[in-house]
């Protein structure tokens, strides 16, 4: 039965993985949710949007993007259940591919880009002073404001924590920091860095595919691990894309 699990685990990751691959990094990605709330989008973009709104988007989605019997409410809590921990490129394709759905990409991508602006201002998110293009979307990711709420399992996190081994032989991250969503993208010295500070916490997660990363080297170092996140009572697990040292100590 563990070595099913196993098995599972490693034919989801490697579907995630497929999914990201090709995908260029945006600047400053930081694998966090913390941007969409930095003001990514501006004012004059979400006025920009009332024109393909009121000539293509309110057939379906009305005049405040609510949701109609033709289409589905662009904002709340179905909004947010269905897109929620995924990156806004991807909701700028949903939007641009399919919509209108009698004529879908039939728009300038200029367009579909403040439609993407108008959605996140529905849904409470800030504008700012940084004007959104396609070029910024990867990296950035939908979530609420409590970002760190559980993660649902298979999806991509990261996390901070002490590696130790177990008797057993196996290895685990132990007084972990709260998973978040992650993008499997190269940490950078930057990020690594902000990892360091991360505080560490109560969690315990087993490592799993960790042989490949040489654990013996860093055992009782303060590590930063992303991967696919799996939970379970008494067998939460994180089976790993990359395995980073943040700190030689571990502290106390």
């Amino acid at each position: 039965m563990q070595r099913r699990v196993t098995l599972i685990l490693v034919a989801m990751l490697a579907c995630v993985v497929t999914a990201h691959a090709g995908r260029p990094a945006a600047p400053g990605a930081d694998g966090g949710g913390a941007r969409i709330w930095n003001g990514i989008y501006t004012a004059a973009q979400v006025d920009q949007a009332k024109k393909p709104l009121v000539a293509v988007c309110r057939r379906c989605h009305s005049d405040d993007l609510g949701g109609s019997d033709r289409g589905p409410s662009l904002h709340g809590k179905g909004f947010m259940a269905t897109w929620e921990t995924q990156e806004l490129s991807a909701l700028f394709a949903k939007v641009r591919d399919t919509m209108p759905p009698d004529s879908p990409s039939s728009l300038p991508d200029e367009d579909y880009i403040n439609m993407v602006a108008l959605i996140l201002q529905k849904n409470g998110f800030p504008a700012g002073n940084e004007t959104l293009s396609a070029n910024k979307l990867d990296g950035i990711l939908i979530v609420g404001k409590d970002g760190d709420k559980e993660v649902p399992n298979f999806r991509l996190v990261e996390v901070v924590g002490c590696l130790t081994h177990d008797p057993n032989d196996t290895w685990t991250l132990t007084r972990t920091s709260t998973p978040r969503v992650a993008i499997e993208r190269p940490s950078t010295a930057e990020t690594l860095k902000e990892a360091s500070s991360t505080p560490l916490g109560a969690q315990t997660f087993r490592l799993v595919s960790v042989n490949s990363f040489d654990p013996a080297a860093h055992t009782g170092q303060k590590m930063q691990a992303k991967g696919l996140l799996y939970r379970a009572p008494g067998k939460d697990r994180i089976n790993l894309v990359s395995l980073e040292t943040v700190d030689p100590n571990c502290g106390p």
